[in-house]
């Protein structure tokens, strides 16, 4: 993994760890990075997989996401990773008969 970097989020203020997948990235130790682009990644396949649901229409729908932290072009993003060996998208869907 690489080094923890500070990231702000809606007034908010953490540090993440990199990973170094991305390759090597120059950030300095005063760089604060934004967590928009994690939250854009996040917002975009949430919106898919809503379109999804209403055409399959569950009862009931849980994700589970895995994603890895990189900085791509200066800027903080979220990547769809693999962990543990299992999907890095886990969708349930339940239907219930009345």
């Amino acid at each position: 993994m690489g080094q923890p970097v500070l990231v702000r989020a809606e007034g908010a203020e953490f540090y993440v760890q990199l990973s170094d997948a991305a390759g090597p990235q120059a950030v300095g130790l005063d760089q604060v990075l934004s967590f928009e682009g994690v939250r854009d990644t996040v917002t975009a396949i949430c919106q898919e997989l809503a379109k999804a649901w209403e055409v399959v229409k569950p009862a009931e729908a849980s994700v589970e996401l895995a994603l890895k932290l990189v900085v791509k072009s200066g800027k903080l993003t979220g990547l769809l990773v693999e962990g543990g060996g299992e999907a890095a998208l886990k969708v349930t869907l339940t239907w219930k008969n009345e």
